[in-house]
């Protein structure tokens, strides 16, 4: 209650100014009633000045790389005037993402296992859930869709897991690691919902879209993640990373640790790769779900093209299911709290670019966390 109250407070702060984050979604959605929405989204500049003229602001924002049916995440407000659009945005989050984490709390107390205090505090107020409310990100959306999927997961309700888990592939692409562990685990029925879901979504769309932003999406998606301006110590991704360290560019990256491009693109897919293939082959045998659960989450996001602070918040879903040791939880709490203004934006040279990333090694010491769950329940 105490942390609900804090993040309410924030949230009123919050609401009276117009940042980027939400003009996304709410610009988006404006374009999709009125039949403006097409591949020209997907260039920076013709959707950042739609940005300015819908939301009277000077904010600017852009589309990719988020897949079309994301202009429907803010379509009930496209009626409202662009703030009090953002204020009944923050304030749906905010309650989505309590209720979220008051689902994963009940669940582990329904199993006479309570999360402690510290373990609550953590989820709850760690900084990726300001950002969300202070940008007005959609995060926390997607965190209460996934907390819904994991939950319903456990309690063997697959169909209305695989809708939520439908509705988080259609909108923001997410959850792709967990369906690859449904197909281990033969959950056929959450399958075949997740893919009706999403397909539903898609189609309902369609027609009120230029049907090219469909043919133009993949090669969006490519074209942002080869852009230099990736490498940015910003996103807390492994294929960051190793851009950061590898790959020169005058604007971006002028002073990288070493000459080793070939291999940043390389390793970062073989990692991930490895991790999600070992992660199969484990969740195929496992007796308890919460693990390989756990990891599909993880995974969920380390697997995305570009992750910055606002997708940590999905890391309260393995902090609430796995059994961490005190020293575990302190190092991985440690990492998901020390500001960014410390880390990622100080240290942007060289090889002490290594400091810059300590949301990509909590992300990655979660996983091997589950990872020996999983393991451990073969």
């Amino acid at each position: 209650m105490l942390a609900a109250m804090i993040l309410a407070i924030f949230t009123v702060f919050s609401a009276g100014s117009m940042t980027h984050g939400f003009v996304s979604y709410y610009t988006a959605s404006k374009l999709l009633v009125s039949g403006e929405l097409g591949p020209l989204a997907y260039d920076d500049r013709w959707f950042g000045e739609a940005v300015q003229r819908l939301t009277a602001s000077s904010v600017r924002e852009i589309f990719i790389p988020n897949p079309p049916p994301m202009a429907l995440m803010a379509l009930p407000l496209a009626g409202l005037d662009a703030m009090t659009a953002r204020t009944a945005w923050l304030i749906a989050s905010l309650i989505l993402f309590i209720a979220g984490v008051a689902t994963l709390v009940n669940y582990q107390a329904r199993r006479n296992r309570d999360l402690s205090i510290p373990v609550i505090l953590l989820i709850m107020l760690a900084p990726a859930v300001f950002t969300n409310l202070r940008i007005g990100q959609g995060y926390l959306l997607v965190f209460a869709l996934f907390a819904a999927t994991a939950v319903l997961l456990l309690d063997g309700r697959d169909r209305l897991a695989g809708v939520c888990l439908g509705a988080l592939l259609a909108l923001k692409t997410s959850g792709v690691a967990m369906v690859l562990l449904l197909i281990a685990r033969r959950r056929w029925s959450a399958l075949a919902a997740a893919f009706i879901t999403a397909a539903a979504l898609a189609i309902a769309m369609t027609p009120f879209i230029d049907r090219q932003m469909w043919l133009a999406y993949p090669s969006q998606v490519r074209a942002y993640v080869a852009r230099p301006a990736s490498s940015v110590t910003a996103y807390q991704t492994t294929l960051g990373l190793f851009r950061r360290l590898c790959v020169a560019d005058p604007q971006w990256n002028p002073s990288p640790a070493a000459d080793c491009a070939p291999i940043a693109f390389v390793m970062p897919s073989l990692i991930v790769g490895a991790a999600t293939i070992a992660s199969m082959v484990l969740a195929a045998r496992a007796k308890r779900a919460e693990p390989w659960i756990a990891v599909g989450a993880v995974l969920s996001v380390l697997s995305l093209p570009a992750v910055a602070e606002p997708h940590f918040v999905l890391m309260a879903i393995p902090l609430a299911l796995l059994r961490l040791s005190v020293l575990e939880f302190a190092v991985i709490a440690a990492l998901l709290i020390v500001p960014l203004e410390f880390t990622a934006e100080r240290f942007t040279t060289g090889w002490a670019v290594f400091l810059a990333y300590p949301r990509l090694y909590a992300a990655w010491l979660l996983c091997a966390a589950s990872l020996r769950e999983v393991r451990a329940e073969c």
